[in-house]
């Protein structure tokens, strides 16, 4: 994973957006996609400290404060780590909508964690970035949840074991896997869609979630997208609570499924959908058809078709 060193006194770093919770896999499925991300920039100041310059592309509603923004806080922690003299400038250039499930949060905090340490010639490794990253989310989203900027930073496909320690598991994705990724015009917090989801489950949802996990898993090693899409759709306890508050859910997967998709379902904390394929044109074309039909349910949303477990975050200049 093309992380980079610099001793330049200047660099900007691109991190992908992400799909976390991949169905079954709530809290900890999460996997890099290509074509759309964050960029941040950070350049070497005399004085200590972060300073944010500029964010654009948030429509002024990301904070400016350094202790209140998920990319500053992350270099921060960083520069005093690596114990330092010098400060930091940051710019950060939003290519994801806010609050949309696509691991925006997650894209600002990995590819500052990037810039920032090619400013320090590489100090830390891809799983301590992971590590600094997760400090981005939790001022963003109250926890610091790994399942979208360990994708963002490492690429592929994660699973974060949860137990006494946490441990992040990266997964290649297989070749010739495709998504189509659909944003609606309506914004849904991570907050929100935790209120709503179940703080208990059954031991038949318990062994329904967990076994199709385990089946999503050995599709992703043995290239079945049939299998992965089957799998990803068997969850009992996440998605029958949050489908209720994303507008033509139900209808937008039911499209996305004629034309032509291996498996559908609601990506992070939503309102974006996502559906697998094994085609960037098949991929096109459901996302097409999933646009198309929150559009007639008076929803504008944008369609996009990525590569599943995309390349992760890396210094561009």
């Amino acid at each position: 994973m093309p992380i980079g060193k610099s001793t330049k006194n200047k660099a900007t770093a691109f991190a992908p957006a992400t799909i976390a919770n991949v169905g079954p896999g709530f809290d900890f499925f999460g996997f890099a996609i290509d074509g759309i991300g964050d960029r941040v920039t950070v350049a070497k100041a005399t004085m200590t400290g972060v300073t944010i310059s500029s964010i654009t592309g948030d429509g002024g509603k990301l904070p400016m404060e350094t202790i209140g923004n998920s990319a500053s806080v992350v270099a921060l922690k960083m520069l005093e780590d690596a114990g330092v003299d010098f400060g930091l400038e940051l710019v950060l250039e939003k290519g994801l909508p806010l609050e949309s499930g696509l691991g925006s949060s997650g894209a600002s905090s990995a590819a500052a964690a990037v810039a920032t340490n090619a400013i320090l010639g590489g100090r830390f490794t891809p799983e301590e970035l992971v590590e600094f990253a997760r400090y981005g989310e939790d001022v963003a989203a109250g926890a610091p949840h790994a399942d979208n900027v360990a994708p963002a930073i490492l690429g592929g496909f994660v699973i974060v074991r949860h137990g006494p320690q946490q441990e992040i598991v990266r997964l290649d994705a297989p070749k010739g896997w495709f998504v189509a990724v659909c944003h609606p015009h309506a914004e849904l917090s991570v907050k929100k869609a935790r209120k709503v989801t179940p703080e208990s489950a059954s031991i038949r949802q318990l062994t329904v979630n967990a076994s199709n996990a385990a089946a999503a898993v050995v599709a992703l090693k043995d290239n079945d997208i049939g299998l992965f899409g089957r799998a990803i759709m068997s969850d009992e306890v996440v998605e029958p609570a949050r489908s209720g508050v994303i507008p033509g859910y139900h209808e937008v997967k039911d499209a996305a499924l004629v034309a032509g998709a291996s498996g559908v379902s609601i990506a992070g904390a939503g309102p974006t959908m996502f559906a697998v394929t094994g085609s960037r044109v098949r991929a096109e074309k459901i996302g097409e058809a999933m646009a198309v039909t929150w559009k007639h349910l008076g929803v504008e949303a944008e369609a996009y078709a990525c590569r599943f477990g995309a390349e992760g975050a890396r210094v561009v200049k």
